[in-house]
């Protein structure tokens, strides 16, 4: 917690530290707008600043564009951490100084890490970040959008926009890690990924749970599977199609895969049957995550089975499928990575 009194103070610190490489204020709380205000404009004082971290930190729309004027001369940033920052002290997101916020990373050449989650972001807003990515080679990791890291989960990203924002993420050479959870992308988004990402051959980390992206879209997605053998954790939770048998086959080329869901997709035996087959060959799986699917006793032996070929898998989560207390309890007494519960 910071109160007003304590924000100027920091401010006034940061005033001096001219190099200060990295700061990280997430989850703080406690201040008025005012406050927020002063430590905003203390943070546009820090120009060598490499990484911020401001998750879930409480900005009104004042706040928010003195934050984007900060962030412009900041050409030395690398990793920016947004998430849920605009849950604004007025309970509703401010458009505008969202866009002003997002058109500041122009000219950061050098971003490698961009976390926007949960930051309701339009299909504006993408487009907006879409001008940027053609200068951010280095990106690795993309919570939202690709640079090593982009996260963009948990925002309003259209088909559209989302199939838009795959195409531009050719140039992010380097992106490792994709997140678009939670957001309205389908067959478009889907198939583009087909196309784009097998040619990011750094590429690692990839979430589009709880998207629609439908059975044909899970077919495009299948494809690209089979040229990315290096990636090492797969979340495709609740993707609006039962039919993953393909995706499962897929895994038989993600030799690295370490943590895979398949959870609450209503999938049945037929793709535990076709897990069972392909799991030996995902030397390196720990986790799989079947959670809320239609799998039955028959499919559960079938990966039982299986796992006496996979000594590095930690646990397969069978919590809330149909399969009986009774069998269930005989299953653990074979297997005991087999995990029937809520946790």
């Amino acid at each position: 917690m910071i109160t007003d009194r304590e924000a100027v103070a920091l401010t006034r610190t940061l005033q001096n530290l001219p190099h200060l490489r990295t700061i990280n204020l997430s989850l703080c709380y406690g201040w008025t707008p005012a406050g927020a205000l002063e430590l905003v404009r203390g943070l546009g004082r820090c120009l060598s600043l490499e990484g911020i971290s401001l998750d879930s930190v409480q900005l009104d729309e004042e706040s928010t564009v003195c934050l984007a004027q900060g962030l412009h001369a900041m050409t030395s940033l690398k990793r920016l951490n947004l998430n849920k920052k605009v849950t604004m002290v007025t309970g509703s997101p401010w458009v505008g100084a969202t866009l002003v916020l997002l058109a500041s990373l122009e000219g950061l050449r050098g971003m490698e890490e961009l976390e926007l989650d949960g930051m309701r972001i339009s299909d504006n807003g993408v487009e907006e970040l879409i001008k940027h990515l053609p200068t951010w080679s280095g990106l690795r990791n993309i919570s939202l959008f690709p640079f090593l890291c982009l996260s963009l989960s948990g925002n309003c990203i259209s088909d559209q926009a989302g199939e838009r924002l795959v195409q531009a993420l050719t140039t992010c050479t380097a992106l490792e890690e994709l997140n678009l959870s939670r957001n309205n992308l389908s067959l478009a988004c889907a198939a583009k990924m087909g196309q784009v990402l097998p040619t990011l051959t750094h590429f690692r980390v990839l979430d589009l749970s709880e998207n629609e992206i439908g059975t044909k879209g899970s077919v495009s997605i299948s494809k690209a599977l089979i040229s990315m053998k290096y990636l090492t954790k797969i979340h495709l939770t609740s993707i609006g199609t039962s039919e993953l048998a393909g995706l499962a086959d897929s895994l038989a080329h993600c030799v690295c895969a370490e943590d895979v869901s398949f959870a609450w997709n209503d999938c049945g035996d037929d793709v535990a049957v076709k897990l069972a087959e392909v799991l030996p060959q995902c030397q390196k799986l720990r986790r799989l995550d079947l959670e809320s699917n239609s799998i039955s006793t028959i499919g559960a032996e079938a990966l039982a089975r299986s796992l006496q070929s996979c000594p590095s898998v930690e646990v397969i989560r069978l919590w809330r499928n149909f399969i009986s207390t009774s069998d269930a309890q005989k299953l653990r007494q074979r297997e005991k990575r087999l995990n029937f519960s809520s946790t």
